[in-house]
């Protein structure tokens, strides 16, 4: 039976990979480049896991790209978000399509809310609602 302190290491550890997998493709929005799993850097501080959802997420760019452009408001344009908001966003609908959203929608809000100060989590948590209620309504 786990503990309470179980618990907390599990969602510590989640939530450090979710944060060094959106770190990496910071890297990568910062220059407006796609990702590129082949020039991830030891650096990185990556593991196995982590390398194959870069590579995952690299294959899907364009239509998760697409996907989060169809969910902003007109006022909001893919190249006027902030670097980080496109990473949050990229991981963050990767995601969705894996884990329950409500869970998935909560920690990029968190993330977000730890990194950029400001009500830039209302904007995540509008475009990542609006993409999870489409997905369910295609399943």
């Amino acid at each position: 039976m786990k503990t309470e302190q179980d618990k907390m290491i599990f969602l510590i550890n989640a939530l450090k990979k979710r944060t060094e997998i959106i770190n990496t493709i910071y890297k990568y929005e910062l220059f407006d480049q796609k990702v590129d799993s082949k020039q991830i850097f030891e650096d990185d501080n990556l593991d196995d896991n982590a390398i194959k959802i870069i590579e995952q997420i690299e294959a899907k760019y364009d239509s998760l790209k697409k996907i989060i452009i169809a969910a902003l408001s007109a006022d909001w344009e893919w190249e006027r978000l902030q670097p980080l908001v496109r990473a949050i966003l990229l991981y963050g609908t990767y995601e969705l399509f894996l884990n329950n959203p409500k869970i998935v929608i909560n920690e990029m809000i968190n993330i977000t809310k730890i990194y950029i100060p400001g009500t830039v989590y209302k904007l995540v948590n509008k475009a990542l609602d609006l993409i999870a209620s489409k997905l369910v309504d295609k399943k």
